[in-house]
């Protein structure tokens, strides 16, 4: 009863902004469209159509707040630094025309060379906006100072508008993490019980999450404090798991270790079924329970390929464990940014009472 009252939660709940994250997307490009175009209409802004391409721009094709808001920051800055170029371009016009097409080629040039390079976008939209403020030089100044002023606005409304619902790539990043441990456990508890299982369809589905996971760390990285190297080992991680569960689907047919008397087929499971649990829901005491270690198969009279696998694959998921208790506490101290503003101006108010 209590979840319909308060429908709107819907749009900031982490785990409801995920599940209908491409709803929630087209939504807050639509809500910024319109306001771009109030905005536009309301106040009779000269070359208004180039605020609506901005957030175009800025919130069409990256969905995630810490592309958005580099997006965001590269397009302001990249075009401050083509409205001036453009600017001076348009002074040097009257001097001399040929002076001031020295002067594009001069930043073309030089936006060319650092597009290739980090921080591109800002280097190609500084070229891009030469061109657009400038023209051949013989643009009005208040024309191309317009032109400047629909650009920053629109970049504005565009990080306003993914602050207010933050599709994060941190939690798709933790959710998609989520589903892959919860499946491997679900998976390795079947092919250890020898029970019916299409296991290539469950490692695809695996795999692919990864892949996805992959392409998100960038972003990631850039809305909380995490490292390269702490996320890489978590997907080294998840890649070791994979391996092993398509290894031990091969072989469990030919031999019981994988479910026999001393394996830790239920403290694996379990540790994978908490570790998923934990991070769904936001729960980093579910990973302080250290997994029992497995059985050394040198010791054994008589090793079986199978448990050389079920060693690994315990050693693999008490790493995995080790790094989520690091890794979760900081990722539930990143705070969506629209919540973030919001507490940022409550602690305001009450330093000013």
């Amino acid at each position: 009863m209590r979840r319909w009252q308060h429908p709107w939660r819907a749009l900031v709940v982490p785990y409801y902004l995920n599940r209908y994250a491409r709803q929630a997307h087209v939504l807050r490009v639509a809500l910024a469209f319109l306001l771009g175009l109030g905005v536009v209409m309301g106040s009779g802004m000269p070359h208004g159509g180039w605020m609506l391409v901005t957030i175009l721009i800025v919130l069409g094709g990256v969905p995630h707040w810490g592309g958005v808001r580099r997006k965001a920051l590269e397009r302001m800055g990249g075009s401050l630094l083509g409205a001036l170029a453009g600017l001076v371009a348009i002074v040097l016009h009257g001097v001399s025309p040929w002076l001031c097409y020295g002067w594009m080629l001069l930043v073309v040039a030089l936006s060319s060379w650092h597009a290739q390079g980090r921080g591109g976008y800002l280097a190609l939209l500084t070229g891009i906006t030469l061109v657009i403020v400038g023209g051949l030089g013989d643009e009005p100044i208040n024309e191309a100072l317009w032109r400047s002023c629909n650009v920053l606005v629109g970049s504005l409304i565009g990080m306003a508008a993914a602050a207010i619902l933050p599709l994060r790539a941190l939690d798709s990043w933790r959710f998609l993490l989520a589903d892959n441990l919860r499946e491997a456990a679900l998976l390795y508890n079947r092919i250890a019980r020898r029970l019916p299982v299409e296991g290539d369809a469950a490692l695809d589905q695996f795999n692919s999450r990864l892949i996805r996971m992959r392409g998100l760390l960038a972003a990631v990285t850039q809305e909380s404090s995490l490292s390269n190297r702490q996320l890489d080992q978590v997907q080294r991680c998840q890649r070791s798991i994979w391996t092993l569960l398509e290894r031990m689907g091969e072989v469990a047919a030919t031999t019981p270790a994988l479910a026999e008397d001393g394996s830790p087929r239920r403290a694996i499971v379990r540790a994978l079924l908490r570790a998923a649990h934990a991070l769904r829901f936001n729960q980093p005491q579910l990973l302080a329970e250290t997994l029992p270690a497995a059985d050394n198969p040198a010791r054994m009279l008589r090793p079986s390929h199978c448990h050389w696998l079920v060693a690994e694959l315990s050693l693999t998921v008490e790493s995995l464990r080790g790094e989520l208790r690091d890794i979760l506490p900081r990722l539930i101290a990143s705070p969506p940014p629209a919540r973030s503003l919001v507490r940022r101006m409550r602690g305001a108010r009450r330093k000013r009472r």
